[in-house]
Parts: C-alpha cells; structure tokens; sequence
C-alpha cells in the first residue's frame, strides 16, 4: 500500500513539474454568443429549458462551437430546484484560421441543482452546481475515430441579479453579475485539472410578460489539455429568454 502511494506521489510530483518546466502561452481571442433560450413552465414544480447557442468568432465569422442544452427542472423547495437534461455540441477548431475544418461531436448527461437567496427584494443571491458527464467523440484532429474519450466536469456558479425596476414592472430591466469555476475530473485528465473560469455582467431587459433580451461581456479564461497552454477570450453575449405556461 505505502509502495502504490509513493509511487502516485512520484507520478503527480512528476506531472507538476513537466508542466511548470513548460514556458505559459496564452492565445487571445474575440467572440461572439447568440442564444435562443426557451422556457416551458408545465406546473408548479416542473419546468422544461432548451437553449441553442451559437458561438462564433469575430475574425472571418467562423464558427467556434454550436451547443444544444436541454434540461428539466424540478421544484423541490420554493427556493431551490433540481435539473437533470443533456447536452449535444459539435466543437469547431479554436482557430480561426485552421486549415482543418473537423467538426468534433460530444454528449453530455447533465444533472444541476440550483439554490436562490433574496437578499433584499431587488437583490438575489443565485448558486448552480452542475456535473457534466462528457463523451466527446475520439479524434486524430483530422478525423473522427471510433470510440468517444470521457471525463468528468464539475462547475460551480455564482450570481448575483439586481433589478433596477419593480419586478412586477411590465418590462423590468435587471442587471446580472456571476464567475463560474470549472474542474476536470477523471483519467484521461493529466495536466488541466482546472478546466477555467468564466466571468459575466450583462443587461437583460423585459419586451413583454414573456419575452426578454440580455446583452453582456463575457471573460473566459481556459486551460488546455497540455496544460502550460491557455485561452484568454473576450466575448459578447447577446440572449433571448422566452418563457411559455402550458
């Protein structure tokens, strides 16, 4: 037993320093986001989202990454709620200008819980623990392979939502602020445990009782598989919120 955990020891010890022997390089890059999110409100206590996003980059309009969530949430106090749903991606190269144009599938099993804490009856508090399952489809960057590699991602949001109007306003407008921290988990995972963080603050403002647009910027920083290598992304996030009672 004091054998196999000396030689884990070892083994991390040795991964940490391959990785700091590494010089960091960061790639900055600029982006843009449009979502269409819809709401189903079946009862009380379930609720069924969707949400198409469509990410793009700034140079040459290409495509970066097209995701469809789709998740359904149960109510079980009147301030928290689980979710259990999937996701289905298809990721485009990070750079713009690659040559290679191979599309990359994954699914993701999805389950959520979710937690609101109103501070004072304009301010609220929100958490979201989610766990991704992902099966991303195996690939030599040039083709897809048979067989999907998986890891395991747990994220953590914390938001904080402030409205500048009465909330039973016809047309609210409320500001959101949150920071969203992602971990890798699994075997496949060596050197980027830390998958990254996300940063947001945006506008979302009310056109009807169901409809609303929410414009914002967006900081993403993401760590690569090799681990010394980092995204530093700009991003502006453009979204429709929709909501419809059955």
């Amino acid at each position: 037993m004091i054998k196999k955990i000396s030689s884990f020891s070892l083994l991390f010890l040795w991964i940490h320093f391959e990785v700091q022997a590494q010089e960091k390089q960061v790639t900055s890059q600029s982006l843009y986001w449009i979502r269409y999110y819809n709401q189903l409100n079946i009862n009380k206590n379930w609720t069924w989202h969707n949400e198409f996003d469509d990410r793009r980059f700034f140079e040459h309009q290409q495509q970066h990454h097209f995701i469809v969530h789709s998740r359904l949430h149960y109510q079980i106090l009147q301030n928290a709620n689980v979710a259990l749903g999937l996701t289905y991606s298809l990721q485009s190269p990070h750079d713009p200008n690659a040559t290679a144009k191979l599309v990359v599938p994954e699914i993701r099993p999805v389950q959520e819980f979710n937690y609101s804490h109103i501070v004072t009856p304009k301010l609220t508090i929100q958490h979201r623990l989610r766990i991704d399952e992902r099966f991303i489809r195996k690939n030599d960057r040039k083709v897809l392979l048979d067989g999907y590699d998986f890891n395991v991602r747990f994220r953590y949001r914390l938001q904080a939502s402030y409205q500048l109007r009465d909330e039973k306003a016809k047309m609210p407008t409320t500001i959101k602020v949150f920071d969203e921290l992602m971990i890798n988990v699994g075997n496949t995972i060596l050197y980027n445990q830390f998958d990254q963080n996300r940063i947001y603050i945006g506008i979302e403002q009310g056109l009807h009782q169901n409809l609303s647009i929410e414009l914002g910027y967006l900081y993403w920083y993401q760590q690569k598989a090799s681990g010394y290598q980092f995204f530093d992304r700009d991003i502006i996030r453009f979204t429709i919120y929709h909501k419809i009672k059955l």
